[in-house]
């Protein structure tokens, strides 16, 4: 442990050349969710679906936006049963961008995850994100910094951490728009110069 750092991906310059920090946020019991990436089965998009359910009998008015190329044609009939969920097809980023400015949270409890880049993506648009406990973007915060993991087969407690974010959120979501500089590639590539002029030291 040591011995070891752990550096990040890094993502498009587009979304750090166009960072919105002027996110509102939820209004009322009005909340929007988004998820963007390939649908199909390690996204999850069921215990988000069950979630969503749940806030809705405690009142809220729930949205949740699905962006992405269907994999699984059994998601094509998943979608359309719930009302609350809008489905758009995969889009380019310069179209994506104007639906994560649109939307209050970001959330993908993902089985598994290498890293996520979505997530750092919609960060830089001053979204707080729900990930997946365990996998690949948890860590690279710490918890309530820019959002929450979760246990990616609770919706209880994806539940429990979206009312954390709306009672936090103008804190927790200008902390994405700082932070989201983590993720930018000439800062990723100063640190791997510096770690291999130390190794040949």
């Amino acid at each position: 442990r040591n011995k070891s750092v752990v550096i990040p991906n890094g993502i498009d310059e587009f979304w750090l050349m166009n960072k919105y920090k002027d996110s509102i946020g939820p209004k009322g019991n009005r909340v929007k969710l988004i998820f963007a990436g390939r649908i199909d089965i390690n996204k999850n998009i069921e215990t988000t679906t069950k979630a969503c359910e749940l806030l809705i009998k405690q009142g809220y008015d729930v949205s949740y936006k699905i962006i992405g190329k269907i994999t699984n044609s059994k998601y094509n009939g998943f979608i359309k049963k719930y009302p609350f969920i809008e489905y758009v097809n995969h889009c380019k980023k310069e179209e994506l961008i104007h639906h994560y400015r649109g939307s209050d949270i970001f959330i993908m409890p993902s089985k598994h995850e290498t890293f996520g880049l979505a997530y750092a993506e919609a960060m830089s648009q001053g979204l707080p994100v729900i990930y997946t406990r365990g996998q690949g973007f948890d860590g690279q915060f710490n918890e309530s910094e820019i959002g929450y993991s979760v246990k990616y087969d609770s919706a209880g407690e994806i539940v429990e951490r979206i009312k954390d974010i709306i009672d936090n959120y103008e804190n927790i979501s200008s902390n994405c728009a700082e932070r989201a500089d983590r993720f930018d590639w000439n800062g990723i590539g100063y640190d791997y110069k510096k770690i291999y002029e130390e190794c040949t030291m």
